[in-house]
């Protein structure tokens, strides 16, 4: 068996990932590791550069075991993780993820009728992708299939990011208590690290997924 296809690769990978963090944490200098892994730096840099690889790779895999449709709603997923991982959702001038976009006089409505067209284009790809592959994905995943167990990862992974990111200022907003910078200098890293493995793990899914159609077409 392939390493790729063990069935706990990806949550090996994870778990290395935050390894990773905590020792670029624990060794590295703060100023260094702040411009490191802060906005514009090398690590955000690098998770849009996976993106990109990764709507190429949805798109472009050799292999056609997945329906076109799925594919291109796959690359236009990844598209919009990078242009959110690049801020490109504040390209109207307000998030328009925020519903203060939606409700403020500020925002224009050929601005709004924009942001609308183009979210409801990502909420067709995501149902296309619910449509073909969720129950499918559940069954797979409670059997244990490699890319099931790993879409799973990816979606707690992008949960885990998420909480780590707002962990710091949640706390602060409920008990008042400032973060010192080592806790900064934990959780940040821990943060942008998980965020630039996402791109990868759908990478990972997509090779598990066609080897397992390989692999029951010689069953």
């Amino acid at each position: 068996m392939n390493l790729i296809n063990h069935r706990y690769f990806s949550l090996a990978i994870t778990l290395i990932t935050c390894v990773l963090a905590l020792l670029s944490s624990l060794t590295l200098n703060y100023d260094f590791l702040f411009q490191f892994v802060d906005e514009g730096g090398f690590i955000e840099t690098l998770t849009v550069v996976f993106y990109f690889i990764a709507a190429l790779f949805a798109l472009f895999y050799p292999q056609k075991t997945i329906r076109l449709d799925s594919r291109v709603a796959i690359a236009i997923l990844m598209l919009a993780m990078l242009a959110r991982e690049a801020d490109l959702h504040k390209i109207l001038g307000m998030s328009m993820l925020k519903i203060k976009f939606w409700l403020t006089s500020e925002s224009s409505i050929s601005d709004k009728i924009l942001a609308a067209i183009i979210l409801l284009f990502l909420a067709f790809s995501l149902y296309i992708l619910i449509r073909r592959s969720a129950k499918t994905w559940l069954l797979d995943l409670k059997l244990g299939k490699t890319y099931a167990v790993t879409l799973f990862i990816f979606f707690a992974v992008l949960v885990i990011s998420k909480i780590i990111d707002r962990s710091v200022n949640m706390i602060y907003e409920i008990t008042n208590w400032m973060a010192p910078i080592w806790v900064v200098a934990i959780q940040l890293p821990q943060e942008e690290y998980l965020e630039c493995l996402l791109p990868l793990l759908i990478i990972v899914a997509i090779t598990q997924y066609d080897n397992s159609k390989k692999l029951s077409h010689k069953l």
